[in-house]
């Protein structure tokens, strides 16, 4: 435990000495005012014709205050759906992993566009209002700027130009005023002064995020991960995995890993992870290199921007992921005629075909089960399967006593065993050499002299 209190507090303190924005990379934005707060991409359903149309009242209301004020309304009910503030002290939420990318390499230039989950700041706020007059938003970058402090302390302030890059006749440039994004009370929001402590916001450098494992098998861990940008296996985070396909008696055929530890595994690829610890602040992957996400389209008129599906991956994958998890339900805003109102949920998973997530099967193995819920969880994988088989991975349970992982049990077992109990072999030092949970003989969840005692009768054939 004072270990793992120990890698906890190195992060923490390796992350807050360089909390500074030095153009483009990742990043993570952590409020000031509600400090455990990070920002986390969740959804894109930012829709400009509901924004101006339907809220406004159209072109002809762009410049009345209340037609503005009924915008500005629903403009905040889509940030807060598109964008939420999630308590993500363990980095473990990819969504809350933002890629800054500085609009030029002008030192004096603070604007960039945010991206993640195959999204983007420029492409959420990028649209044409269609009507007598093309109405365009375009490159809206969001204005990041020092508020105050240095190094681990200092404070930056956020802003958006809700102004059209188009010229309307009688109308000029519409706009609807510069926003500073807020932490309201744990929902993003967006407010005309940045004084309060709540449009302060910490940025950390992203060297790593942690790896939080769903299923333990035969002494090792696994999760599934489906994120938009490349990525390096580092602690103890041992596998990737792809799925080439699924046989007529339902085993998940894999192949050899796509990467190892040290390995990359390519942007946009759904993958099952292999970890030799459980411990979150244990496995680690680094992200590399820009997100996959689509770009900015100004001639999108109805509908929100779709995120990117797109892959670097060159073999054959058959997980599918989803970016979002969105079960905000309905979301309303004020409008000229009334109240309206739009579905906020992102995705649910349908029943034909049937999805199934990682899990252990009915009869213990390592696999895929059928998912429970009506909607998938952001950033994991999953199969489509129409079949009745069972879904099977082809890897092994630990098999009592093979402490040396070739298959049998003999004496071979008990020099390595032994080896384990004199300390000359460790989790850390040695996770693929030797199965530990192999090693627990008797069962008592310790690796003492009493397992070299029943190994030696199961080689006797005594149990």
């Amino acid at each position: 435990m004072k270990k793992l209190y120990a890698v906890a507090f190195l992060i923490f303190v390796s992350l807050t000495a360089q909390a500074q924005l030095n153009g483009t990379g990742f990043y993570r934005f952590r409020n000031a005012d509600r400090t455990g707060d990070y920002i986390s991409l969740a959804n894109d359903k930012f829709n400009f014709t509901t924004a101006i149309g339907d809220a406004c009242g159209g072109l002809s209301q762009a410049s009345s205050t209340e037609g503005q004020a009924r915008a500005l309304a629903c403009t905040g009910r889509f940030l807060e759906t598109d964008i939420h503030m999630v308590e993500d002290a363990d980095c473990i939420y990819p969504g809350s992993v933002i890629y800054a990318q500085k609009k030029n390499t002008n030192a004096s230039n603070y604007d960039y566009n945010l991206i993640g989950q195959g999204t983007s700041l420029l492409t959420l706020t990028t649209g044409t209002y269609p009507g007598t007059v093309q109405l365009q938003f375009d490159n809206r970058y969001v204005t990041i700027e020092k508020s105050s402090g240095s190094g681990a302390n200092t404070l930056y302030t956020a802003k958006i130009e809700l102004k059209s890059s188009s010229y309307v006749i009688f109308v000029g440039y519409p706009s609807l005023g510069t926003r500073y994004l807020v932490d309201d009370g744990g929902k993003l929001a967006i407010n005309e002064s940045n004084s309060a402590q709540n449009a302060k916001w910490y940025i950390e450098p992203v060297t790593h995020f942690n790896v939080q494992s769903e299923v333990e098998f035969g002494g090792k861990y696994y999760t599934t991960l489906y994120v938009p940008y490349a990525f390096k296996l580092s602690g103890q985070v041992k596998k990737a995995y792809a799925v080439s396909s699924i046989a007529t008696d339902g085993t998940v055929e894999i192949g050899d890993a796509i990467a190892t530890t040290g390995g990359t595994v390519p942007a946009g690829t759904p993958v099952i992870l292999e970890c030799a610890s459980g411990v979150t602040a244990d496995c680690q992957l680094i992200p590399t290199g820009p997100p996959l996400f689509t770009a900015p389209d100004v001639s999108l008129t109805t509908g929100a921007p779709a995120a990117s599906t797109a892959t670097s991956y060159t073999g054959t994958n058959i997980l599918k992921g989803n970016y979002y998890c969105n079960l905000d339900g309905t979301m309303t805003y004020p409008r000229s005629s009334g109240t309206g109102s739009f579905n906020a949920n992102h995705y649910t998973a349908p029943i034909n075909p049937q999805k199934y997530v990682l899990g252990i099967t009915e009869s213990g193995k390592l696999g895929f089960v059928k998912a429970t819920g009506t909607a998938m969880p952001a950033n994991k994988a999953w199969l489509e399967y129409t079949g009745s088989a069972e879904l099977v991975l082809p890897f092994e349970a630990s098999k009592p006593g093979d402490v040396n992982k070739d298959g049998e049990v003999t004496i071979a077992d008990v020099t390595a065993l032994v080896n384990i109990i004199l300390g000359k072999a460790t989790e850390e030092n040695n996770p693929d050499d030797y199965d530990f949970k192999a090693a627990k003989v008797n069962d008592d969840d310790e690796i003492t002299i009493a397992d070299v005692t029943a190994l030696v009768n199961i080689i006797l054939g005594k149990e």
